[in-house]
């Protein structure tokens, strides 16, 4: 989950105040690896927001007819606890309005975005909902656990007849020795690309949710599909793990098709797409970037957003370092007054500050922490592997890769000279794929020098306002004496009784074409 900031507060509360043009309430989130229940809702543009179950109850209560104490007497009645009509006029000001939740007494209610790294941009609708939703319904039949089985053997006989039938090298030598066969292969694996976003819908539909759009963006530098799954928040753990793998079974189903495709026509260019069509589907199961295995992982765990929590797992995974008790305090450190304010990680937070210094992993179950604190641990390395091989074969690549797309760019002029229009597109695009992984290494290395730059930058103005300021005083006896005055500490804010709650957004699947060469995501 990615967590959006409200915008400013707009205006004032209406004196009845109403939910959101499409605002939907999907329930209690199920398989959360949260420490406390999460109430979800989904505003008209697709966005969900977590909450806490006393402004879900708001919420729930502002339908338009009540005013501000009917809603606070409602609440009160449904959550056991006083509720006073200040408070929901507070919360509904400070948390709702601001997310979009609450409708404005005038103008447009402000509808933030939640922000994340390495996500899809330029993002088009190829597909619109209710076709995917109609499309999904008809797919849905193919994950009845019979028709599952049963289709998974057939799988596994075809590929081994396949696997002794035709050679896998003769097929890619001829494939990469045609152009137009190279062409055709880039065909085929993109509907195969397509093919698995129809298996996340198809896998939502069955679990009960509706699937949004299929539609494609640009991934870095890469074309990518992406389905909207948002709608499967609604489900319970295992209809969620269900969508994640639906995709990878359909790339299963798009190859059981090419081989029997392969059987009737004895095409070898087949093999070579029925090879790619597994290898992406394996692809996909990398758990350390934005890719079906990503979001297995996340739902496994019942914390979506793993990237936002990595820092925190890792401070955790450290031994926590002791400071000495200070006077009056008990010897195993400091203790939380009765009825304290907790920390912000214990509200779902990633984190928050620990004995050691800095945020800690908090606010999830045991389990949880167990798999997002693994996960982690597996991660920062390979993340860190793979920016260093990055950095150090961007002087290697660049320049062959140059003279490699000029050597296939020259036939193509050539060709498309000679009247072989064919032919010169076929160049082109292989000129173009070609190319993309060295585009993709540049502009990684271009979003992690900004956002190194950036941080830099902050903690140089930080460091800034923290620095302490020279006076000047006059002396007793007239002479001038310079003393230290350092800026006095800001005093933390006590927690409010009503926690702010965070937003969250379920991140789209992408499909074909979203692998990164360097730490995508970290």
């Amino acid at each position: 989950m990615t967590e959006i900031r409200p915008l400013s507060t707009p205006g004032t509360v209406p004196a009845r105040p109403c939910r959101a043009d499409g605002l939907a309430l999907l329930g209690e989130f199920a398989g959360s690896g949260l420490d406390r229940p999460v109430q979800l809702a989904r505003r008209g543009d697709g966005q969900v927001v977590a909450l806490t179950e006393l402004l879900a109850h708001i919420l729930a209560a502002a339908d338009g007819t009540r005013d501000i104490e009917a809603i606070a007497g409602r609440v009160a009645a449904r959550d056991g606890r006083t509720v006073s009509g200040a408070d929901v006029r507070y919360l509904i000001a400070d948390r709702l309005m601001p997310l979009g939740l609450i409708a404005a007494a005038a103008g447009a209610t402000p509808t933030p975005r939640a922000a994340a790294m390495f996500t899809l941009a330029g993002r088009r609708t190829l597909l619109p909902a209710p076709v995917v939703t109609r499309l999904g319904g008809v797919l849905a039949v193919l994950f009845r656990p019979p028709v599952v089985a049963g289709l998974l053997t057939l799988l596994v006989a075809a590929d081994g007849w396949m696997l002794r039938r035709h050679s896998v090298a003769d097929s890619a030598a001829t494939v990469l020795a045609t152009p137009t066969l190279m062409l055709a292969v880039v065909g085929l694996t993109l509907a195969g690309a397509l093919v698995h976003e129809c298996g996340h819908a198809a896998a939502c539909r069955y679990g009960g949710a509706r699937p949004g759009v299929i539609g494609f963006g640009m991934y870095l530098v890469w074309p990518a599909f992406f389905t909207d799954v948002t709608d499967s928040y609604r489900l319970s753990r295992r209809g969620r793990l269900r969508t994640d793998l639906g995709g990878i079974y359909f790339n299963g189903l798009y190859a059981l098709m090419l081989c029997g495709a392969l059987a009737v026509s004895h095409a070898e260019v087949l093999v070579t797409a029925i090879v790619l069509a597994h290898l992406d589907a394996a692809r996909q199961l990398a758990p350390f970037v934005r890719l079906d295995g990503y979001y297995i992982m996340g739902d496994l765990a019942g914390v979506p957003d793993l990237f936002s929590r990595m820092i925190p797992a890792l401070r955790s995974a450290r031994p926590a370092r002791r400071r000495p008790p200070s006077p009056g305090e008990p010897a195993g450190g400091s203790a939380t007054p009765a009825g304290g304010a907790s920390g912000a990680g214990q509200a779902g937070g990633a984190g928050s500050a620990g004995p050691g210094g800095g945020a800690r992993l908090t606010g999830l179950t045991r389990r949880a922490r167990l798999v997002v604190t693994a996960w982690a641990l597996l991660a920062a390395p390979a993340i860190l592997v793979n920016l260093v091989l990055l950095l150090v074969s961007v002087p290697f690549v660049v320049p062959r890769t140059a003279r490699a797309v000029w050597a296939q760019l020259a036939p193509a002029g050539s060709a498309l000279g000679d009247g072989q229009v064919l032919t010169a597109v076929a160049d082109a695009a292989a000129a173009v794929i070609l190319a993309l992984p060295a585009a993709g290494m540049l502009f990684v290395l271009f979003l992690l020098g900004r956002a190194v730059a950036r941080g830099l930058a902050a903690h140089h103005h930080r460091g800034r306002d923290r620095r302490p300021r020279r006076v000047r005083r006059r002396g007793v006896a007239g002479s001038d004496r310079r003393h230290r005055e350092t800026r006095p500490a800001t005093p933390r804010p006590r927690a409010r009784r009503h926690r702010a709650t965070e937003s969250r957004r379920r991140p789209t699947r992408s499909g074909r074409g979203c692998r990164s060469p360097g730490p995508a995501d970290s």
